[in-house]
């Protein structure tokens, strides 16, 4: 992995900038600081050479200039930060070591040791006044306190330069980290694209960061992709399967008509018959399309608040003489008033319920009895008939496309009816599944989990 490449991740960019606000407010918090301390110094400074003028004043009060002496000559013998001068009207110096000062008050000065050129310089802040008509000034050596000053500064700054450093490596290090994650994720599209269709992007198994959830994004989408690949290529097998037979019979038809005796008559049964051929060829198709747009997203579904009651009562409604016709009665179960709504197309849920319920009175014998129920909490639809009901292991079976368990195709449908509920059901988060309601099936429509729902 190439060293620019390092310099152009987001990661490693974003360390530099969190860095340099570092470094930024560390110099001011410095700036900052250091004006505080020495403020702090310098007033703790004068107010100890103050003091120090007041006791050297009491000594001259009790025993003259002699005394004045003898004390600044005994002060200055011990090693200390005190220096002094003590001078005559005329400015000749009686006792101490301090050059002669300027005007009386406050000074600030830097003054060499010694004659020579590399001779240390210290820095002294001293208060020139008078005491008993002799100039008195009394300084105190800072170099103590700039010595310590400035081994505080250095380690400052090394604590800085390695918080720098250290932020820079850790920086450097999870950008590195990302980066291979990255290529990681860039290979398994990679290989999906060579064809790999099961390969999938690791993910953290502990406390999942933003790359996790890039990673679980990136296979659910690869895991969308696959279902509907695999969805495409049952529906084609699907269709070669199940529309050959139509097909073939349709033109065997034409072929017979044809071999016949012209006749008005039976040329326009042949018309009408594959006429209806031709349309249950073409509402295949449109059911295999709708369920593909289903279950690719359906983008631009006009969507609105729906009481699902409510729409079951109008299916179960239409579909009263379609029971009646066939000696079977249907009926829709008393529910309380429900509190909440589905957002969604309310035709498709007709459509979903409508399908149910035609599957319901189709495959069920005479004189059988079908149930919808709607409930309030949860949010569930379901369909329930007496018939004689489906073996366990076709249960999930039941809603794959061209499912039919009637072998000999004896029964009018496509096998799509139910594989369009449940894609219908799934374009709003819901979910389909069949049991058993001993006897017969009780198939359920359950939106408990929906972000749809309105409460």
């Amino acid at each position: 992995m190439r060293l620019s490449r390092l310099w152009r991740a987001t990661s490693f960019r974003l360390a530099l900038w969190q860095t340099f606000l570092f470094v930024v407010a560390f110099a001011a918090a410095g700036v900052l600081a250091d004006i505080v301390v020495r403020r702090d110094e310098l007033q703790a400074v004068d107010a100890e050479i103050t003091a120090e003028v007041a006791d050297l004043k009491a000594v001259y009060g009790a025993g003259g200039l002699a005394a004045l002496r003898n004390t600044v000559a005994a002060r200055q013998r011990d090693p200390s930060i005190w220096e002094f001068r003590i001078e005559d009207a005329a400015g000749r110096r009686l006792a101490g070591d301090l050059p002669a000062a300027g005007p009386q008050g406050w000074s600030t000065r830097r003054l060499i040791e010694g004659d020579l050129p590399d001779d240390q310089s210290e820095v002294v802040r001293a208060l020139r006044g008078e005491v008993g008509g002799f100039g008195l000034t009394v300084g105190e050596d800072l170099g103590t306190r700039e010595r310590t000053d400035e081994a505080l500064l250095v380690a400052v700054l090394a604590v800085a330069a390695g918080a720098v450093a250290l932020s820079l490596s850790v920086g450097g290090v999870l950008a590195w980290r990302a980066l291979a994650r990255v290529d990681e994720m860039a290979t398994t599209m990679q290989r999906y694209g060579a064809g790999d269709v099961e390969v999938r992007a690791r993910t953290g198994a502990r406390a999942p960061s933003d790359l996790d959830e890039l990673a679980a994004a990136l296979n659910h989408m690869l895991e969308r992709t696959t279902r509907l690949m695999t969805g495409l290529r049952q529906v084609s097998a699907d269709i070669a399967h199940d529309l050959r037979r139509p097909l073939a019979r349709h033109n065997e038809r034409i072929a017979r008509t044809l071999q016949a005796p012209a006749s008005l008559d039976l040329y326009r049964e042949a018309l009408v018959s594959a006429s209806g051929e031709v349309d249950d060829v073409l509402r295949t198709f449109q059911a295999l399309l709708h369920i593909a747009e289903l279950e690719a997203g359906a983008p631009g579904l006009a969507t609105e608040p729906v009481d699902l009651g409510e729409v079951a009562g109008r299916v179960v409604a239409a579909y009263l003489p379609m029971a009646e016709e066939g000696q079977r009665t249907l009926s829709l179960a008393a529910k309380p008033q429900l509190t909440t709504r589905l957002l969604a197309t309310p035709d498709l849920l007709a459509q979903m319920i409508a399908n149910l319920v035609e599957n319901a009175l189709t495959h069920t014998p005479v004189g059988s009895h079908v149930t919808v129920a709607v409930e309030a909490e949860g949010l569930k639809l379901s369909v329930t008939d007496d018939g004689a009901g489906v073996p366990a292991e076709a249960l999930q079976r039941i809603f794959e496309r061209f499912t039919r368990l009637d072998a000999s195709r004896s029964t009018p449908g496509t096998g799509l009816g139910l594989a369009l509920s449940s894609a219908i059901a799934q374009a709003f988060d819901g979910r389909i599944y069949a049991e058993s309601a001993n006897p017969g099936l009780r198939v359920v429509a359950d939106f408990s989990r929906s972000p749809h729902v309105l409460w």
